[in-house]
């Protein structure tokens, strides 16, 4: 399978887990509401996506332009639209 593809959905799948724990902290399930802490959350969870991620791609994947490409921008629009729907209808 191609890196960029792994790359790619690895972080779309970790974008979902964070957008419903992100909805999670919004909504107050954990007894805690801010939208600032979901927020940091997520990007927490995207620096260790973006670890674990180079790891398995090794130097295949280099520059920060195309990490952005390939894991950044996905998993941010990713969470977004799935937070969002998340805490509309959960």
């Amino acid at each position: 399978m191609d890196t960029t593809i792994k790359v790619t959905s690895i972080h779309l799948v970790f974008a979902l887990i964070a957008a419903v724990i992100s909805a999670a902290l919004t909504l107050g399930w954990f007894g805690v509401k801010n939208d600032v802490f979901a927020f940091f959350v997520a990007v927490i969870i995207l620096y260790f996506v973006g670890k674990f991620s180079q790891k398995i791609a090794g130097e295949e994947i280099s520059g920060f332009s195309q990490w952005l490409w390939d894991g950044i921008a996905p998993f941010f629009f990713t969470w977004i639209i799935s937070f969002t729907l998340f805490v509309h209808y959960l």
